[in-house]
């Protein structure tokens, strides 16, 4: 096997093949960065835009949507990957400006650290196991990463964009209990007021008609 990082192969016969291996190994290392970059320039963009319209259920939906997209693509296709890769970091900065922020939004305040812990825990799990799982994959397909591995992603994604639709469900029905909560509140907080206001203005009749009785026993 020809060993680029050995002089006898990189200054000899083959140093134009060493030569075009470092520049694609360099390209590859700039395409892959793409996600990335784009990620760490958006989400702080994103996350304060989320902190004013809201709609964080949604926007998690959306980007595990855009996964099944950029994973079908990267599948696919055979040309450039630019594209795919600039969707892929998009995705991922919606998904982390409101993943990490709904936190504290949905958990007791007593609680919010074991949260985030078990995030954690769930995240790191997954990262020990799914490089074993592309592995089998890798192997199963002849050393070939593509396209099943792309398609074990799509998978992957797919369930996200479930689970996101299932949590707008419970989200849309628990806005609509809290809406109907504050509806049954509402006629006891107008007739509250209505007695406060009728008290006050009975209280300034009764002050007009002691002058006035007053006023007629003088004259």
């Amino acid at each position: 096997d020809i060993d680029c990082g050995d002089p006898f192969w990189s200054e000899a016969c083959t140093a134009d093949y060493c030569a075009k291996q470092s520049k694609a190994t360099i390209t590859a290392g700039r395409v892959m960065s793409i996600p990335y970059t784009i990620s760490a320039i958006l989400s702080p963009l994103i996350g304060f835009c989320v902190d004013k319209i809201g709609g964080r259920a949604v926007i998690s939906t959306l980007a595990s949507i855009m996964l099944i997209a950029v994973h079908t693509a990267l599948a696919l296709r055979t040309d450039s990957p630019v594209l795919p890769l600039v969707g892929q970091g998009c995705a991922y900065s919606l998904y982390a400006a409101v993943i990490w922020p709904s936190v504290p939004l949905t958990v007791r305040s007593n609680l919010v650290g074991t949260a985030f812990g078990t995030i954690m825990a769930v995240q790191n799990l997954g990262l020990s196991l799914f490089p074993v799982v592309i592995a089998a994959i890798h192997d199963r397909n002849g050393g070939r990463y593509l396209p099943s591995v792309e398609f074990f992603f799509v998978a992957c994604a797919i369930i996200g964009s479930f689970s996101g639709l299932l949590l707008n469900v419970v989200d849309c029905c628990r806005s609509g209990q809290q809406k109907g909560k504050l509806n049954r509140r509402k006629p006891r907080t107008a007739t509250t007021g209505m007695i406060t206001s009728g008290g006050s203005v009975g209280g300034v009749l009764d002050l007009d008609i002691s002058s006035l009785v007053s006023h007629s026993t003088t004259l």
